[in-house]
């Protein structure tokens, strides 16, 4: 049997970790990202290993639209030396961030970060990598269960930090 291999964006912790526990425990590798804590997402790594499967972390800001290429280039690199394949099984669209924001002290800088993480990284992630998934692979792309609360006064942008958004 053909061993099937999931990226999941933002695998270090919150619900991208469980997700990636997740698919080890269904003998799925994983290559998860991480944005800036290196020590979590290897503890990660370090708990699919344990389970017999195999996995890597690597960095990843999709808030950084033009770093996609290269994102991308390490991440087919990664693949061809941990599993000698530039192919991969299931895109996990996780990563995401929150901001609880009023809408009056929302700033474009603030708006453009939350849409190139929640929209525009997540299309061009997926377009860049669509040509590797594997037949009968797919893409899943995960939201919060957040976006079902309003506050006066505040704009719900896209709230998702690894499942857990921020309600004030």
């Amino acid at each position: 049997m053909k061993t099937k291999i999931a990226l999941v964006t933002g695998g270090s912790r919150g619900l991208g970790k469980d997700m990636a526990l997740a698919l080890a425990n269904k003998n799925i590798d994983v290559v998860l990202t991480y944005k800036s804590n290196k020590d979590e997402a290897e503890k990660v790594v370090e708990e699919i290993t344990k389970k017999g499967r195999k996995a890597s972390a690597i960095p990843f800001d999709i808030s950084q639209i033009k770093s996609l290429d290269g994102f991308v280039s390490l991440f087919t690199k990664t693949l061809q030396a941990n599993w000698s394949t530039d192919k991969f099984d299931f895109l996990i669209n996780n990563a995401g961030t929150g901001a609880t924001i009023m809408i009056p002290q929302v700033t474009e800088e603030a708006f453009d970060n939350l849409l190139n993480i929640h929209f525009k990284g997540v299309y061009f992630l997926t377009q860049k990598l669509i040509n590797q998934i594997n037949d009968h692979g797919g893409v899943i792309n995960i939201s919060t269960g957040t976006t079902r609360f309003t506050n006066p006064g505040y704009s719900r942008l896209f709230f998702h930090e690894s499942g857990r958004g921020n309600v004030h």
